[in-house]
């Protein structure tokens, strides 16, 4: 027979579902404040308490240790800048016009809160685990929009059938991450929207100038190169060492 309850007896005070959520923004907010700051290993849950107004096992009962933290800091930016740009880049056609508006709006990122410029480049040079982790994770997820509008651009006949994705992807990140430390790192001013167009324009243009000046052979081109190489490192190793000086008497 079941046990009856007690009418009497005050059932226990559920914690409210909108408290705890208002808690846990209060505890990330904190956490991304130190963090941007801070780097990981200096930054404590003890800081990221006494900024959230709460006690350090308040934030337990949340995560489970700092790490946890810095992926769910990490996980609410990503997931933010992925709601922001999903919509516009859904309207958008053709690659010209994608490639713009992403280039733009990553820049944005840096002129907007260039902390978390430092920020992301600590984690992903300062720890070996990255390949694999949470914020490799978020990344690759972010990258996907760079990722379709290069693949279909392809299938479309907008750029070179030839075109390796990923190498064109890494490319450009890469060329980006350089040039927001050369610029936002430095405390110089950008426009993103003007860079996004310049190197848009450089990446579907090219390099080489107009006309055969440039024209490649392909791989008859670098068998040439490779084989002229070859030649003068033989010629170096042959040549006999040059006679010391004679000493004057």
């Amino acid at each position: 027979m079941s046990a009856v309850a007690d009418p009497k007896r005050p059932a226990a005070p559920a914690l409210p579902r909108r408290r705890k959520a208002v808690r846990r923004a209060e505890i990330l907010a904190a956490a991304r404040a130190v963090f941007l700051a801070l780097p990981y290993e200096q930054a404590s849950i003890n800081q990221i308490a006494e900024r959230a107004g709460c006690v350090v096992g308040t934030i337990y009962g949340y995560f489970d240790n700092k790490r946890a933290l810095l992926d769910a800091v990490l996980a609410d930016f990503y997931d933010q800048l992925i709601a922001d740009i999903g919509p516009r880049f859904a309207v958008i056609e053709g690659t010209a016009d994608r490639l713009r508006f992403l280039v733009a709006r990553h820049l944005q990122i840096t002129v907007d809160d260039p902390d978390w410029l430092k920020l992301l480049a600590r984690e992903v040079r300062g720890d070996e685990r990255y390949f694999g982790s949470k914020l490799h994770a978020l990344n690759r997820r972010y990258a996907q929009f760079l990722t379709r509008t290069l693949n279909e651009g392809i299938a479309r006949g907008e750029l070179r059938a030839d075109l390796d994705a990923a190498l064109a992807r890494d490319f450009l990140f890469g060329g980006l991450e350089h040039r927001v430390r050369n610029t936002v790192g430095r405390g110089k001013a950008g426009d993103p929207a003007k860079a996004a167009r310049d190197i848009v324009r450089l990446l579907l243009d090219g390099w080489a100038a107009a006309g055969p000046a440039l024209k490649s052979n392909g791989a008859a081109d670098l068998h040439g190169l490779e084989s002229r190489v070859a030649r003068l490192e033989t010629r170096l190793r042959a040549k006999p060492p040059r006679a010391a000086a004679r000493q004057k008497v």
